[in-house]
């Protein structure tokens, strides 16, 4: 009886699994917007499932705002929980933004690096979810080293990239010198995103570390 009458937390971890799938499913349609640049019907079919998905998450961010301030009891500190949250929200923005450059773009052919980091950021969100399901289990679920190594990858990359943007030999015109441009814009909201993915990754490996 005394059971059923105290206060019963929000389902935090589900929620912020469902933030996460909402994240691994955008930076997998990132993936599918680099490779359909010149097909503009699904580049631009692409384009708009990503901003449904981000409109999803900033409902699902809402509900997880509101539970944190109508709850009196949660499963790890309710610091950790927003920190997670907003880190994971701050990496779906940023897939959004990049999404709509990559719209608006009309890139002249699909550079292996950038589409190598995307394939690697998919890869970095993999490894959060199983981070949170440790969390969410109590267990052991330190991916600090792998991560890193991955990490390590997409900067090799970011450099490969821009440094053929400068070392390419071709006549300069107006339209080569916009594709410069483009592509080095491309290229640093990419680095803003893995930046915004690190960071998620080890807000979730100090809560790992608190409370494994």
């Amino acid at each position: 009886m005394f059971a059923s009458l105290m206060p019963k937390s929000a389902p935090f971890f589900e929620m912020l699994d469902e933030q996460n799938a909402i994240l691994r499913d955008m930076a997998g349609l990132l993936v599918e917007m680099l490779e359909a640049q010149h097909e503009k019907d699904l580049k631009q079919k692409t384009f708009n499932e990503i901003a449904v998905h981000e409109e999803e998450a900033d409902m699902l961010n809402g509900r997880i705002l509101r539970a944190l301030t109508q709850t009196f009891i949660t499963p790890i500190d309710r610091e950790d929980i927003l920190r997670i949250s907003q880190a994971q929200e701050e990496a779906i923005d940023s897939i959004q933004n990049l999404s709509v450059r990559l719209n608006l773009f009309e890139l002249n052919r699909i550079r292996f690096p950038a589409m190598q980091m995307c394939r690697i950021l998919v890869s970095m969100l993999d490894m959060t979810r199983l981070m949170l399901e440790g969390l969410a289990a109590r267990r052991d679920c330190h991916k600090t080293k792998a991560f890193r190594a991955m990490r390590a990858e997409c900067d090799m990359l970011l450099s490969t990239g821009l440094g053929e943007l400068m070392d390419e030999n071709q006549q300069l015109t107006p339209v080569t010198v916009m594709q410069t441009i483009k592509w080095v814009q491309t290229y640093e909201r990419l680095e803003m995103l893995l930046g915004r993915v690190n960071a998620m990754a080890e807000t979730i490996e100090e809560a790992v570390l608190k409370n494994v």
